[in-house]
C-alpha cells in the first residue's frame, strides 16, 4: 500500500515538474539574480565589480530624480487604473444588451486590447504631434486654440495639477487598458441572473438601485481581481511610456521600468538598475498583498 502511494506521488511530481522548471527558469531565477546583482556596483565599463551591500538602494532613495520617478510610477498606476476601470465598466454596461450593432461595437471595443503597443503608439504619436496632429487641426478650426499644441512636450501647460504630457500619457494608457476590463466586466454582467434584476424592478427599484444593489454585488469579485491585477501591471508598465516619450520631457512621464532600462542599457549601471527593479517588485508585492486581503474578505 505504501509503495503504491509513493508511486502515485512520483507520478504527481512528474506531471508538475515541467511547470515548476519553467517557473524556476523564467521567474524565480531572474528575481534571485536581480537581488544578487543589486548588491554589486556592476558596470560593464569596468573590469572589477565590487560588492557594495545595500549602497545601491541607499543611493537611489537619496536621489531626487529617482524619488520623482517613483512618484510618477505610483501616480500613473493609480490614475490609469481608476479611469480605465470606470471606462471599462461604463462600456460593459452599455454593451450588455442585445441589438443590431452590439456585436460590432464589442468587436471595436476589443481593438485596444489586441493591437500591438508599437502600432497604437505610432498612431497616438501622430495624433499628439505638434505639426501634424488632427486634434490640433480640429481645435484650431473650432477657434479653441490659435497655434498648435505640443501634447507630449509642453510641460508648462498645467491642468488639475498635472502637465499636458502627463495627461496625454494617461489618455494612451487608459485607452490601451480599458478593453481588458470591459471584457471581464461584460462577462460578469452576463452571469448575473436576470430574475434578480426582474425581481428588483417588480419591487420598485429604479436603474440606480438595480446597479447599486444587484449589479455591483454581482460583479464585485471580478472587480476586485481586475483592479488588483491592473494595479500590478500598471506599476510595471514599460512600453507606452518608453515608446511615446522615453520618459521625457524632464522626466515628467518617466517611470521606474523606463528608468531601469536607462540605467542598465544607456549608463551600463546594472547594479543600480537591479536595485530599481527590486523596488518595482516591492511595489507590485504591496498591490498583491492588498489583492489577497480583499479576496479573502470577499470570500468571508
Amino acid at each position: 500500500m505504501l509503495k503504491q502511494r509513493n508511486i502515485e506521488l512520483l507520478k504527481d511530481y512528474a506531471l508538475i515538474a515541467p511547470a515548476l522548471l519553467i517557473l524556476v527558469a523564467l521567474v524565480i531565477y531572474p528575481i534571485l539574480s536581480g537581488i544578487y546583482l543589486s548588491f554589486f556596483d556592476y558596470n560593464l565599463l569596468r573590469e572589477t565589480q565590487p560588492y557594495v551591500g545595500i549602497d545601491n538602494y541607499i543611493v537611489l532613495l537619496s536621489d531626487p530624480r529617482f524619488l520623482k520617478i517613483l512618484w510618477n510610477t505610483v501616480l500613473f498606476a493609480v490614475l490609469a487604473n481608476a479611469f480605465s476601470t470606470l471606462l471599462g465598466l461604463a462600456s460593459a454596461l452599455l454593451l450588455n444588451s442585445s441589438g443590431r450593432f452590439v456585436g460590432l461595437l464589442r468587436a471595436l471595443g476589443y481593438l485596444p486590447w489586441i493591437t500591438p503597443a508599437v502600432v497604437f503608439v505610432v498612431i497616438w504619436s501622430w495624433m499628439f504631434s505638434g505639426s501634424f496632429s488632427p486634434i490640433n487641426a480640429v481645435l484650431m478650426q473650432w477657434g479653441i486654440i490659435k497655434s498648435p499644441i505640443s501634447f507630449l512636450g509642453d510641460e508648462k501647460m498645467i491642468f488639475l495639477g498635472l502637465s499636458l504630457p502627463v495627461w496625454s500619457m494617461l489618455v494612451v494608457r487608459i485607452w490601451a487598458s480599458y478593453a481588458f476590463k470591459m471584457t471581464m466586466f461584460l462577462a460578469a454582467l452576463q452571469n448575473i441572473p436576470q430574475d434578480r434584476i426582474d425581481a428588483a424592478r417588480v419591487d420598485g427599484a429604479n436603474s440606480w438601485h438595480v446597479f447599486r444593489y444587484v449589479t455591483m454585488p454581482g460583479i464585485m469579485p471580478v472587480l476586485l481581481v481586475v483592479v488588483s491585477l491592473s494595479m500590478i501591471w500598471n506599476l510595471s508598465h514599460f512600453e507606452v511610456n518608453y515608446l511615446l516619450t522615453a520618459g521625457g520631457p524632464k522626466d515628467l512621464t518617466n517611470v521606474i521600468t523606463v528608468y531601469l532600462y536607462q540605467l542598465a542599457f544607456v549608463q551600463w549601471k546594472f547594479g543600480h538598475a537591479a536595485a530599481a527593479g527590486i523596488y518595482t517588485l516591492l511595489l507590485a508585492s504591496v498591490a498583491a498583498i492588498v489583492y489577497l486581503r480583499l479576496t479573502r474578505s470577499e470570500e468571508r
